[in-house]
């Protein structure tokens, strides 16, 4: 009991170290995803363990470490992707951001007749060069554990989880052929969006050869030409709505690769302009920050920007078409700004 009492005592003196862990780590994790272009199938997701769950663990599993630090999964996060290309680049990325201490891929422990839970873990620290940082500083020393894996590998483990099915020895003989049948249709739901990702681009790459300015739009197309005709800062990887903006587009008679290419080049000044005066005046304003998908205000503020892709391209609507008349088409169609 005294040996209890002293760690609880530490988990006290910790919970600050680890609250400002939790939110430094969720806003590195953050930018590093937004920044490689990978798809969150959810918002990072982040608890500190409660002391009530530490004691019951370590009952349970006899432990008794010397310190609390020796605990890895004190602070626990969980990322989940919509897509299974993400998962390797992001491996590649925490092993060059942060401190890893270890990596394991669970799907690794599984034969290909078998099935389970599939997810990587790790257990990372911030890098000992960021303890300069004044936001870092004193955090470097503590570790946490992160989980990775597919929105896919995330319904079989909530749903295993729930039923108590996570392992093949666990599910009665006459439930598993439909478990097998479940566990397959999840596997195979993060193979099929591989496969059309793949063939997206197979598209892309097609497209950039045999383009003419008489293609119709769709939400590739149009992502093709605000590429190339507006400024690659403005882009929010996580966050452009192009189906949106092409029922916005053809609305106003712009339907040809061509026309749209013509609408951005033709305005592309004024609405930049538009864009640099958005963003001097929000540094002029202590709003708060938006709650909107993508990246925060802050984020676009210190690249200079305001606008993303789609909102330079409703700009240049404006431009041409008049700012009331295109505002009141998007309140009509209930359309944010």
């Amino acid at each position: 009991m005294a040996r209890r009492r002293i760690l609880h005592s530490e988990y006290v003196d910790l919970t600050p170290s680890l609250t400002r862990l939790q939110r430094a780590l969720i806003e590195q994790l953050e930018q590093l995803v937004s920044h490689r272009g990978f798809t969150l199938g959810v918002p990072i997701e982040s608890r500190i363990k409660a002391w009530n769950s530490i004691a019951e663990k370590l009952e349970r599993k006899r432990l008794k470490p010397k310190s609390l630090g020796d605990i890895d999964d004190l602070l626990g996060l969980r990322i989940i992707f919509l897509f299974q290309r993400d998962i390797e680049p992001f491996h590649q990325a925490m092993e060059e951001t942060f401190t890893v201490y270890s990596s394991e891929d669970t799907s690794q422990r599984l034969t290909d007749a078998q099935f389970g839970y599939r997810s990587r873990h790790y257990v990372i620290g911030m890098p000992t060069a960021w303890e300069s940082i004044p936001s870092i500083r004193g955090l470097t020393a503590h570790k946490a554990e992160v989980q990775v894996r597919t929105l896919a590998q995330h319904i079989w483990a909530a749903a295993s989880h729930k039923l108590q099915y996570k392992r093949e020895d666990n599910v009665p003989l006459p439930l598993r052929r439909s478990i097998y049948r479940v566990s397959a249709l999840l596997e195979t739901v993060d193979l099929e969006f591989t496969r059309v990702l793949e063939e997206r681009d197979e598209y892309v790459k097609a497209q950039a050869k045999q383009a003419t300015q008489q293609d119709l739009l769709n939400v590739t197309i149009i992502e093709s030409v605000l590429d190339e005709f507006l400024p690659a800062k403005n882009k929010d990887r996580a966050a452009e709505d192009y189906s949106d903006l092409l029922t916005d587009l053809q609305h106003f008679g712009i339907s040809t690769r061509g026309a749209l290419a013509s609408l951005t080049s033709t305005h592309a000044r004024s609405i930049q302009r538009a864009d640099a005066a958005e963003v001097q005046k929000l540094l002029d304003d202590d709003d708060d920050e938006d709650n909107e998908p993508g990246e925060s205000r802050s984020e676009r503020l210190a690249r200079g920007v305001f606008f993303t892709h789609v909102g330079l391209a409703r700009q240049a609507l404006c431009e041409q078409f008049g700012e009331t008349v295109v505002r009141d088409w998007l309140s009509h169609r209930g359309s944010p700004d």
